[in-house]
């Protein structure tokens, strides 16, 4: 997830340049610092993490180390010590010097250590490529690859060559729904793409081909059934865990089974263009492209991005779903630099930065988790910060930087 070894420009035609207020705000680095500070005053590694702020508050509510969330707190002070290595943009204009960050992302990354061995997830690739990726590649840390190696061995565990893909969830139930028995049910859901970098990463560091092969099948199999005729993408796909047949093709966060789920279809243009990145297989650039263009079709004219594409509007938005695909889109655009899709990136960015207070424990506001009518009691919240927003505008604006983008 970090682009360190990427290059890329925009095309000659059209904007080629971003300027918006706020994109190298030094309260950047002192919204992540306020939440990073505190925890190294203890000895011990974290053992909690931020994922969203209470909605009508500004502060994180915390979840365990082994929840999907965990891994973009530490992989958001990473990626500003990476901007501060290469003093990038406003690098050089905060007070939290590169030795702190250092030192931040070195400890938050150590609670998420013994998460290299957990077959339970999909998840894993967000749990370890934020921080430990960088930490590799930024400082050489042996022991920050021999992780993200282990961690591919233990995603390898969820594959099932009857399905051709890496299981999602173990187990999911909604007030629609209830899929409890393994033996039956396969689910795959669009965010996985999102994982595969783990094991085309680990792959091409150790050699370990299965890893390649693993990723490639799973990303073929989510092309073929997860998309519509239109380019949007379903949220769940229920496979047969014996024949390997789809039984089902539904939504678990959007507004319906058939509605395209906003942040569903930024995974699927980020994946695909990842995955076109290791394999260089034109298919997953071209498919990449397909679902921006649909993505783009159905952002709102002042760059808004809803949490789900067809819901009546007004409605709740996802920044995170925006920031995501925001930097998909750049990574796009250094794999293949026809591209362009600056001005669309620069609406989405001011929307979101203007939008947002600047105020409490995110960066940016205005996210959802899950406005599904039949989600589960607690579970539907909308309307908040989300650390995976923060994760991702960061990323984004460290591409802009590192493409030269940024007036």
């Amino acid at each position: 997830m970090t682009q360190s070894n990427e290059t890329g420009r925009t095309s000659s035609s059209g904007q080629d340049h971003v300027d918006i207020k706020g994109l190298l705000s030094p309260k950047i680095y002192d919204t992540i610092w306020k939440v990073a500070a505190p925890a190294l005053n203890k000895e011990d590694p974290p053992t909690e993490f931020p994922h969203y702020t209470t909605p009508g508050t500004d502060k994180y509510e915390y979840v365990p180390a082994f929840k999907w969330t965990s891994g973009f707190f530490p992989g958001s002070i990473w990626a500003l010590y990476e901007r501060q290595l290469k003093k990038n943009g406003d690098a050089e204009s905060t007070t939290v010097s590169s030795e702190q960050l250092l030192k931040a992302g070195r400890h938050w990354e150590s609670g998420l250590v013994e998460q290299q061995f957990n077959t339970n997830t999909h998840d894993i690739g967000f749990l370890i490529m934020p921080a430990f990726q960088r930490d590799y590649e930024l400082t050489g840390n042996e022991a920050a690859l021999d992780i993200i190696i282990q961690a591919a061995k233990s995603l390898t565990t969820r594959y099932s060559s009857k399905t051709k893909a890496i299981r999602s969830w173990n187990e999911k139930v909604s007030k629609s729904y209830s899929y409890t028995d393994m033996n039956k049910h396969f689910l795959v859901i669009i965010d996985n793409m999102m994982n595969l970098e783990l094991l085309y990463y680990a792959a091409e560091k150790s050699g370990n081909k299965e890893f390649y092969d693993i990723a490639t099948t799973h990303a073929e199999t989510t092309l073929k059934n997860h998309f519509r005729p239109d380019n949007s993408s379903y949220h769940l796909v229920v496979y047969d865990t014996q024949t390997g047949e789809v039984t089902g093709k539904m939504t678990h966060q959007g507004y319906a089974d058939d509605s395209t789920w906003s942040r569903g279809q930024a995974w699927a243009l980020y994946g695909y263009a990842v995955t076109y990145k290791y394999t260089k297989d034109p298919k997953f650039l071209e498919a990449s492209k397909k679902f921006t263009e649909m993505f783009l079709s159905k952002l709102a004219e002042d760059g808004t991005v809803y949490w789900d594409f067809d819901v009546e509007r007004p409605t709740y938005w996802d920044v995170s779903a925006a920031m995501i695909a925001c930097s998909g889109m750049l990574l796009q655009q250094q794999l293949d630099p026809t591209l362009n899709y600056l001005p669309h990136i620069s609406k989405i960015l001011s929307r979101a930065i203007t939008a947002s207070s600047g105020n409490g424990d995110t960066i940016l506001e205005h996210s959802t988790v899950n406005n599904n009518a039949d989600a589960m009691p607690g579970l539907r919240i909308a309307d908040t910060g989300l650390v995976y927003a923060d994760y991702y505008f960061i990323e984004t604006v460290n591409r802009l930087l590192d493409m030269g983008l940024i007036n």
